[in-house]
């Protein structure tokens, strides 16, 4: 029997008492590296989350603050991430850890430390909108890039051998602890310098910030047969073998975590995936895989978020499940929503969404749990 209170069997998941598991889950993720990346979460949060329904709490994990020097963890940091998981223990609310990054690491937003950070000099552009760098710095292009070829750190280690046996010692640490279910190996992976080609065909199908090409079935097919040769070559060539090294090495140490992995950063908006689970050498699928892809309104994060999108959102959200069908394994919807200002049409965006995903029968964690506070979405979620 697994160690795990959460553990997968076919294409589901089951509690430890053998129930089907559905997560109806929350995003606790602090970037913040003046507080070294750990949430001001107070017991009161997780009993405020218990009453309201919630089982499962994606608690955000920094590359910076868990390695903050080239092979050395800092066990201040870990100490700080363990008494929340004990917070949401006595909340009984199980938790899967996030290893998280947004524009690659800490010298552009978070995530990656400075030392694993390799730009080869290249410009750094950002504008009032923080996720359009992924598109338009070639800095960050170059981050990505030569985290996926290995480059060697200080040590002369490469970095990505560094991220893979940080997973390792992650596993190691709460392989015990039933209440840690799984860890989400990397947060919205991106391409690196192919993504720039994403970025130039996306702008010229939205020219003037037209979102509408995104409700018409015929302007959908015409950019995702652009993108699609882009993205599928990231995956099947770095992103599948990436994981696939990590979860065998994860699984050389425990069998039981959930092993969660998400597909690329533009599966986001609806482009379709080529992933698949990932298999041990001789062929066999590793056991307790879970697949837990994001996906948003492309509006999110700018002024026109506030006004909804019922039919975009589904043309999204249907690619999202559609590929969720094909993997064969549990799937949780790892992020969506963000819905900050809870305005009536994303009230009304979130509760189509929420409908949906009970039609799929999916489990979902929304993001995040700075939203609840005020009490407008928690009325919807």
């Amino acid at each position: 029997m697994s160690k795990k209170i959460i553990s997968s069997k076919e294409n589901k998941l089951y509690t430890i008492d053998n129930r089907e598991f559905i997560a109806k889950g929350i995003n606790m993720v602090c970037k913040d590296k003046s507080r070294n990346y750990i949430g001001d979460y107070k017991a009161e949060d997780f009993l405020f989350l218990k009453e309201h329904g919630f089982n499962l709490i994606r608690l955000g994990l920094i590359w910076d603050g868990a390695e903050p020097e080239a092979g050395k963890y800092d066990e201040k940091y870990f100490e700080k991430i363990d008494k929340l998981i004990e917070l949401a223990t006595k909340a009984d609310i199980p938790v899967f850890l996030d290893l998280h990054q947004d524009l690659f690491g800490v010298v552009f937003e978070d995530g990656a430390p400075s030392w694993a950070t390799f730009t080869d000099n290249e410009q750094h552009i950002r504008t009032e909108l923080w996720s359009e760098s992924y598109l338009i710095s070639p800095a960050v292009q170059h981050a990505f890039d030569n985290f996926w070829k290995n480059q060697p750190a200080s040590d002369g280690i490469g970095i990505r051998t560094h991220y893979i046996e940080l997973l390792k010692f992650i596993t190691k640490r709460y392989a015990e602890n039933p209440y840690v279910v799984g860890i989400d190996i990397m947060n919205e992976p991106f391409p690196g310098t192919p993504g720039a080609a994403v970025g130039e065909i996306m702008s010229r199908f939205l020219q003037g910030g037209d979102v509408s090409a995104f409700n018409n079935p015929e302007s959908v097919t015409a950019i995702i047969s652009e993108i699609l040769p882009i993205t599928s070559k990231f995956e099947s060539e770095i992103l599948n073998p990436f994981y696939e090294e990590a979860a065998r090495a994860i699984r050389s140490i425990d069998k039981d975590i959930l092993f969660m992995f998400e597909a690329n950063y533009f599966a986001n908006a609806g482009i379709p995936s080529v992933l698949r689970p990932a298999f041990y050498e001789d062929g066999s699928i590793i056991e307790n895989q879970v697949f837990v892809p994001h996906g948003y309104d492309i509006l999110v994060d700018t002024e026109a978020y506030d006004e909804g999108g019922l039919e975009r959102v589904g043309v999204i959200f249907g690619s999202i499940l559609e590929t969720a069908k094909k993997m064969g394994i549990p799937t949780i919807i790892g992020e969506w929503g963000c819905y900050p200002n809870a305005s009536e049409a994303q009230k009304e965006q979130a509760k189509f969404l929420l409908k949906l995903f009970t039609e799929n029968e999916i489990g979902n964690v929304y993001f995040d749990y700075s939203h609840l506070k005020d009490g407008k979405i928690i009325q919807v979620l």
